[in-house]
């Protein structure tokens, strides 16, 4: 008949300073091997308490001897895992794919050393002006068959840059030039102005995000060689900060997210309604306009303090 010894048996043994015997038919749980251990009680093989010997399945107090004695006496019987290899791989895959863990935190985490808390980056400001995307239909329209925008500088975003060529907004009450065209070309051409901008021209103010155009006024655009008649595209921009999905989860935000930002100096305050834009290619950056950064005295480079 099988005899077992628990964490009990173990904790009565080590109260009396005993030791505890074992052989073949008895069955040491798991817990009570580790507190046999931790309470220096020696699970010794019924052979050796006679001979008093360190044959068999005698068990020492160092941690190879008392494993080995375990195991070679049938004390513990090994679990299943709750989880395979498989599909442990699959969860800390997925959870990289989705910016929960990244590359370095995992590697951290399989060589048993708890991730790095490492400082975040600030979250600085891009101070936005009045400007024009085009697509390249449009583009050619005002600039001539062929045309390709001719970059001055780039912008925070990669890829993206300020062209040289400019164009006009004429609007039913108002006329802006020098209007910027930013590239490179997209599928839709849109118009970004600023609020007061709105008044000059005679146009609704349809605040909106980026490529969300339906609904939203028309304008005539004037370049060097034609003009193009919009029936929708003007929009004034809505406040957002750029960033990838991994920025976004080391500080437990998501894309579409709704947050605040906060300045500080003489003029400091907090905006509100501003939306987090998690994207592959985000570089992490906050875009206002240059009315919103005038009235808080904001500057390109201005460290701004989000707000969840």
């Amino acid at each position: 008949m099988k005899r077992l010894i628990s964490a009990k048996d173990v904790l009565d043994a080590a109260k009396e300073h005993k030791d505890l015997t074992v052989d073949k038919n008895t069955i040491v749980t798991a817990q009570a091997a580790d507190l046999a251990w931790e309470n220096g009680v020696l699970l010794v093989s019924d052979s050796d308490a006679q001979e008093s010997s360190s044959k068999g399945c005698a068990a020492t107090k160092a941690p190879e001897a008392h494993e080995d004695a375990i195991a070679s006496c049938g004390a513990t019987k090994e679990q299943e895992p709750v989880l395979t290899a498989s599909q442990i791989e699959e969860i800390m895959t997925a959870a990289v794919d989705k910016g929960l863990w990244t590359a370095d935190e995992l590697q951290s985490l399989l060589h048993g050393n708890a991730p790095a808390t490492q400082e975040l980056p600030p979250v600085t400001v891009g101070v936005s002006n009045r400007h024009i995307h085009l697509s390249q239909e449009h583009l050619e329209q005002l600039f001539g068959k062929g045309h390709e925008l001719t970059p001055i500088k780039d912008l925070s975003q990669p890829g993206q840059f300020a062209s040289k060529e400019c164009v006009t907004l004429v609007g039913p009450k108002g006329v802006i030039e020098k209007v910027r065209v930013l590239g490179p070309v997209r599928a839709r051409t849109q118009v970004e102005i600023l609020a007061a901008d709105t008044f000059k021209l005679g146009v609704p103010q349809a605040i909106r995000l980026s490529g969300h155009l339906e609904g939203t006024p028309g304008i005539t655009v004037v370049g060097p060689e034609g003009t193009v008649v919009l029936p929708e595209g003007v929009i004034v921009a809505s406040r957002h900060i750029h960033m990838t999905p991994e920025d976004a989860a080391r500080r437990d935000l998501h894309d579409g997210q709704v947050v605040s930002i906060k300045f500080g100096g003489e003029r400091g305050g907090q905006l509100d309604e501003v939306v987090i834009r998690a994207t592959r290619t985000g570089a992490l950056d906050c875009h206002i306009d240059t009315e919103e950064a005038n009235a808080l005295h904001i500057k390109n480079g201005s460290v701004v303090e989000v707000v969840k």
